[in-house]
């Protein structure tokens, strides 16, 4: 616990000064917006495994012969998921005589003081989602942590810019070429127009969401209203690419990226295990030391990548 500008500001003592929680504010944290475009999946596997069944052409003219043609062909899909946790622990002794001194407490129990629940409650779980928003479920690349270390940002899972490299990698998604994302928002609704009108005709009926960081979907914004006009009557809503079934969505996991991807929500699971832990805190007393803790699990994954669209940016 780091209290040494309060104490230099307010003084080491406490004073009742009609301070409370109201009085300690923080800066927003992003949500767990992503997770959003997924399809939910709980199960207790830790690698889901599937089959994706390819059947060939079977109609024919009619003849008399025997001309059999037609072969089912099934693919294996995997998607894993990955245990993840939150270890941290606080002295609440630190807070007495100091400004803080309202969340201390009178008992012997440390984790019956107000501090603790506020803690939990405003800071460590609302922290544990923004972690994984913007670091995990699109960025994540998983690393085995070295023992006794803490694990870096974005190495908890395998995020979703993994999930659809690794099936480039593998030839099961083609990219799309749409070259450096213009900084003209007219020019760029003009490449994501395109982008999406090179997908496979098959899949043009088939609502979809295109996904991008948020900085592009404000841009897509301004541009249609550049190349419209502010009151142009056309298909949908300013979030739809103009006569087709794709949405955008603005993601705040893909802060800094140019990648463009776009498949229907029930091709993207979000698996999940233990996930009422993700809203709940053990408590430890170790002497006067609190540890608070939790664990899940989670991994996301597409079902077909044949039918994942993306562009040939941020493939790294």
């Amino acid at each position: 616990m780091n209290i040494t500008d309060i104490k230099t500001e307010f003084g080491a003592y406490y004073i009742n000064g009609g301070q409370n929680v109201s009085r300690i504010v923080k800066m927003l944290l992003a949500n767990s917006t992503t997770d959003s475009v997924c399809t939910p999946f709980l199960t207790d596997e830790t690698v889901y495994r599937a089959a994706q069944a390819r059947m060939q052409r079977v109609l024919q003219p009619f003849q008399k012969a025997w001309t059999p043609i037609g072969e089912i062909q099934l693919v294996p899909v995997a998607i894993e998921q990955f245990k993840q946790k939150i270890d941290t622990q606080e002295y609440p002794d630190d807070l007495e005589g100091t400004w803080l001194g309202f969340l201390a407490g009178d008992g012997i129990d440390r984790k019956t003081w107000p501090f603790v629940r506020w803690f939990i409650e405003t800071q460590l779980l609302p922290q544990a989602k923004q972690d994984y928003e913007l670091n995990e479920v699109y960025k994540g690349v998983y690393t085995v942590p070295a023992v006794g270390t803490a694990g870096a940002p974005s190495t908890a899972m395998n995020g979703i810019r993994k999930a659809i490299n690794d099936q480039v990698t593998a030839g099961r998604i083609t990219p799309i070429a749409t070259g450096a994302l213009s900084t003209d928002p007219k020019t760029f609704v003009e490449q994501v127009e395109a982008f999406v009108d090179k997908f496979n005709e098959k899949y043009w009926s088939v609502n979809m969401q295109l996904c991008l960081s948020q900085a592009l979907e404000r841009r897509f914004h301004r541009g249609i209203e550049a190349k419209y006009g502010r009151n142009t009557d056309y298909k949908s809503n300013p979030g739809t690419v103009n006569f087709t079934n794709v949405d955008l969505i603005g993601l705040p996991s893909m802060i800094g990226s140019d990648k463009l991807w776009c498949t229907p929500k029930e091709n993207l699971y979000k698996l999940g295990k233990k996930t009422a832990n993700m809203n709940a805190v053990q408590l430890e007393s170790v002497d006067r030391l609190i540890k608070m803790f939790s664990d899940w699990w989670s991994g996301v994954g597409f079902l077909i990548p044949e039918v994942v669209f993306t562009n040939d940016r941020d493939l790294v």
